[in-house]
């Protein structure tokens, strides 16, 4: 008996525990979710949009989630907006808003400059909770090029009791989707030529991350101002967006004769597209303009050159202009643009693009032209829009390819050679070049022309791989070889305590420089470093010193280090490929593999009697 409520009492204690564990790792939710959004597109390409939401919040940090703001601008219009607080336990009225108690305030992007989009807001407040939240808000647009696409779960840290999309459209226009990670109900149904659309998603528990699921849609048949198109595939978006841009390429006589006499006497292509691209980059600013149908359709060339500013369409026409003056065709081109943005959806054919630069094609590899940098060199776009995929357009039609990876060893190469001279007492003077090619040049490019003097030797001494460094003099060099930017840093500094010692021995730790994640974001690395070491006259090596070799599928290095009578020459080499961007655990642990294989200390004694120890 003893031993039967034992048992029971262990297997009590086990599902207890069981129990604790799970609820420690639930996700806190902050507010419940129950949205009613009802999307309804007309035969004349206009659409209307209503949100009807009820929250229950429990606690300040839910309070965000009930807030509202409306983009409004030539093309949307905000129709209506309601809103009632209620004592979540009383249910009694504690406020109500209507428009116009909303807040009014203009939408400045990080990227635009004239922009004609404001919106409305509202924020929620409470005192006590939980408070139920009810809002209603009606939108419209005179377009329907871009259809909102919907998330069932809009935040982290919120409960969904029922979230639904309905979707109602005329069946000759159409409206196409890609549903993500769902996995309610969907009801279709079709009454005299009028299509719904109904998802359903119900009981979501809270996430601590943003949701993955979501429901992406677009046009088949749209309109935007007096253009209209389709969507059916890749091509027809890229012939429609060439047609909006349909006779705003021509230019000045007088500009077009000063083109030619730029490329005189110059026959290979690249030349003539670096020249030309040269010339944009020095006498066109970029200037982001956000207006209208002028958020799709590129100014005139023509203005583009007598206000000598544009934004991302507009200096991009204007390249492609200039280039087809010389004889040099060139395609404008539609890209997501961003370090970090997520790629396309490349089997859904639809508006997901925020940036433009130009393609010039050659018998070989195009040339990728980023018209809004005023540092790149002509054919290198950068982490901004390289290693994704891309509409091309053309007359007649397009296609999707993808930008150039950057990610064999050319692109990512680092260069140093220094040269230390180490005092009796363990202080060195250090004089050192480095030369960083592609990706690493980049970065360097905007140091030397965004950062002023006193903050670019604050860099180089931060982020030196002698720990210590105090630079002294400094130049930095951009010399980009064609489409491959390099840059040269030349110093020269001081470093206190290069060595530590005691009364008969001397250690030099390692001075060779961790890599970190920014070696690994482009799948490849080549790094060389070489060091000339000059000892005091005292130093006498004790032991062997030490040696690295790594040679694995992706990895290989080597470090070597001779004593040639008082100098030391220490070379390491690190090489790396790898077929696709590790994960944050497998990076983590790669790094740690590299950087302990190479940290390893170089012992000496004082006296002219070597202690035969091995070195570590």
């Amino acid at each position: 008996m003893f031993k039967v409520l034992l048992g029971i009492f262990l297997i009590s204690e086990f599902v207890m525990f069981k129990d604790t564990v799970s609820i420690q790792k639930e996700v806190p939710f902050y507010s419940t979710l129950a949205q009613r959004k009802t999307l309804t597109v007309k035969a004349d390409f206009t659409y209307t949009l209503v949100d009807e939401r009820k929250l229950t919040i429990t606690s300040a940090d839910g309070l965000n989630h009930a807030s509202t703001a409306l983009p409004y601008d030539k093309l949307n219009e905000i129709k209506s907006f309601e809103l009632e607080i209620k004592d979540g336990l009383t249910g009694k009225s504690l406020k109500k808003a209507r428009l116009k108690d909303m807040g009014d305030r203009p939408y400045i992007s990080n990227v635009s400059v004239f922009e004609d989009v404001r919106y409305k807001y509202y924020d929620v407040t409470a005192v006590k909770y939980p408070v139920e939240v009810t809002i209603r808000s009606e939108v419209s647009s005179k377009s329907n090029f871009f259809l909102p696409s919907w998330s069932p779960v809009p935040h982290i840290n919120q409960k969904v009791k029922e979230s639904t999309y309905t979707v109602i459209y005329p069946a000759d226009l159409g409206v196409k989707y890609k549903e993500i990670s769902l996995s309610g109900e969907k009801t279709q149904s079709e009454v005299s030529g009028i299509s719904t659309i109904t998802w359903s998603e119900q009981n979501i528990a809270a996430q601590g991350k943003p949701a993955d699921s979501k429901l992406l849609l677009a046009p088949i048949k749209f309109a935007l101002g007096q253009y209209q198109g389709q969507m059916n595939n890749w091509s027809e978006l890229a012939s429609w967006q060439n047609e909006l841009n349909k006779g705003r390429d021509s230019l000045p006589d007088d500009f077009k004769a000063r083109l030619h006499e730029m490329v005189v006497g110059v026959d290979e292509p690249y030349e003539k597209v670096k020249i030309l691209y040269t010339f944009l980059q020095k006498n066109f600013r970029y200037v982001s303009i956000q207006l209208g149908i002028g958020g799709w359709q590129s100014m005139t060339a023509t203005d583009v050159v007598k206000n000598a500013y544009g934004d991302c369409k507009a200096l991009t026409n204007l390249m492609k202009a200039m280039l087809a003056t010389v004889g040099i065709p060139s395609n404008y081109t539609l890209v997501r643009a961003g370090s970090d943005a997520k790629a396309i959806e490349t089997e859904f054919s639809a508006l997901q693009f925020n940036h433009v630069i130009l393609q010039v094609p050659t018998d070989s590899n195009p040339i990728w032209l980023e018209c809004t940098s005023n540092l790149l060199p002509a054919g290198f776009l950068g982490d901004f829009t390289s290693d994704r995929y891309v509409l091309v357009t053309k007359e007649g039609g397009g296609y999707l390819t993808k930008t150039p990876t950057y990610d064999t060893e050319e692109w990512n190469l680092i260069q140093s050679q220094s040269r230390v001279i180490i005092d009796p007492q363990g202080n060195a003077t250090i004089s050192a070049k480095q030369q960083l090619f592609g990706n690493f040049s980049q970065g360097m490019s905007y140091i030397k022309n965004n950062l002023d003097e006193r903050q670019q030797r604050d860099f180089l001494n931060r982020n030196s791989a002698i720990s210590g460094l105090i630079v002294q003099n400094y130049n930095i060099d951009i010399l980009n070889q064609d489409s491959l930017p390099k840059s040269e840093i030349n110093y020269e500094g001081v470093v206190q305590k290069f060595s530590q010692s005691t009364a008969k021995r001397v250690v030099l730790k390692s001075f060779l420089g961790k890599l970190g994640p920014s070696h690994l974001e482009n799948k490849s690395l080549k790094q060389v470093d070489e060091y000339e070491i000059e000892l005091p006259k005292a130093w006498q090596p004790e032991g062997n010193f030490p040696e690295v070799i790594l040679n694995e599928e992706n990895l290989s290095g080597f470090l070597s280090i001779i004593l040639e009578g008082k100098t030391l020459k220490v070379r390491r080499e690190i090489s790396l490929q790898l077929s696709e961007k590790p994960e944050k655990d497998q990076e983590t642990e790669l790094l740690k593999k590299i950087n302990t294989a190479f940290d390893r200390t170089i012992l000496f004694t004082k006296s002219t009697l070597s202690n035969l120890s091995t070195y570590e």
